[in-house]
């Protein structure tokens, strides 16, 4: 029964793929949701804590706590809004940048080997179907 599952097969692939990623970054305090929150205050420079949280379905809380990570590693910091000041924004700093163009490269690999067998198309495939599903 196990193998009709979608949902099963799906959590088969995440672990894999989380054991690929785990091994690429090799840094076990980096997991797949604070790289992601990494990446998001890269993307989104000056975007109020509370809206990357809520990027990734995190509560407040784990939000403030991703945060926290990368503050504590020197690769994020919180400013006050021009705007708001009750309100930050969160920046990547210089050791931030560095920090998650490594990040960004061992990712892809990690993605690349986890997806080796498939064809482009099939990953392409693969993709849009699982958006179908999340999205």
């Amino acid at each position: 029964m196990l193998a009709e599952l979608t949902g099963f097969s799906v959590k088969l692939v995440w672990i894999l793929g989380y054991s690929l990623l785990q091994r690429a970054i090799d840094d076990p305090a980096i997991t797949p949701l604070r790289f992601s929150m990494l990446e998001l205050v890269g993307r989104n420079p000056g975007t109020a804590q509370v809206l990357l949280g809520n990027a990734l379905g995190l509560s407040r809380s784990a939000a403030t706590l991703a945060i926290d990570f990368w503050a504590e590693r020197g690769c994020v910091e919180r400013r006050i809004g021009a705007t708001d000041r009750r309100s930050f924004g969160v920046y990547l700093t210089e050791a931030g940048a560095r920090e998650l163009e490594r990040l960004r490269q061992r990712v892809l690999q990690a993605d690349a080997a986890l997806v080796e067998g498939l064809t482009a198309d099939e990953v392409a495939e693969l993709n849009r179907l699982l958006g179908k599903i999340h999205l």
